[in-house]
C-alpha cells in the first residue's frame, strides 16, 4: 500500500521527463539533485550512495524474472487484466497498440494476444536483433499502470503454441 509521498517517490523514480520531480517536491518530499531525499539522509555529494525508495513487490518480482536468451520471439506479461476490461473486443485496440509500439524497434511478423491470460501478448519479429531492441525497451515499462515484463521464448515452444500461425 503506497500513501501519497511513497508513490510520488516512486513517480519520480520512473520518470524520464523531469515532470515528477516537482510533483514530489510539492508533497514534501525533499529533494537533492533531483534525486529524492528520504527522512534522515544527509545530502552527499555521489547521487550512486543515495538509497532507492521501496518499489512494489510486482516492480521487484517482475525485476527478478529471468528474461531468457535473445531469440525472436517474446512475451510480454501483465499489459491487462481481463476481469476488469469493459470492451468485449479490447484484445484487438491491445494488439493494435503494443503492435504500432514494437514495430518501432523491428518488424513484427506475428503478434497474438491472450485474453484469457494474466496480460500475456505474444510477438515474433523477423530477426533477433528487433526482438532484443523491443525487449530493452519494453522489459518493465509502464502501460496502463501496469508494470509490464518482456521475456525471451524459445522458437520451438513459440511454433507449439502458434502451430500453423507463426
Amino acid at each position: 500500500a503506497l500513501n501519497a509521498q511513497s508513490r510520488a517517490l516512486l513517480m519520480q523514480k520512473l520518470d524520464r521527463t523531469g515532470i515528477a520531480t516537482s510533483i514530489a517536491g510539492s508533497l514534501g518530499v525533499p529533494v537533492l539533485n533531483g534525486a529524492p531525499m528520504q527522512p534522515g539522509m544527509l545530502p552527499v555529494s555521489k547521487p550512486a550512495t543515495v538509497p532507492m525508495p521501496i518499489l512494489p513487490a510486482q516492480v521487484i518480482s517482475a525485476a527478478s524474472e529471468a528474461v531468457g536468451s535473445p531469440t525472436e520471439c517474446l512475451l510480454l506479461k501483465n499489459l491487462f487484466d481481463p476481469a476488469t476490461e469493459t470492451e468485449p473486443d479490447f484484445e484487438l485496440d491491445i494488439k493494435e497498440d503494443v503492435e504500432e509500439e514494437c514495430s518501432k524497434y523491428g518488424r513484427v511478423i506475428h503478434i497474438y494476444v491472450d485474453k484469457n491470460s494474466a496480460g500475456h501478448v505474444y510477438l515474433r519479429f523477423e530477426n533477433v536483433a528487433g526482438a532484443i531492441n523491443a525487449q530493452r525497451a519494453m522489459h518493465l515499462r509502464w502501460f496502463a499502470g501496469r508494470s509490464i515484463s518482456a521475456i525471451y521464448m524459445q522458437p520451438h515452444d513459440y511454433e507449439a503454441k502458434f502451430k500453423g500461425t507463426a
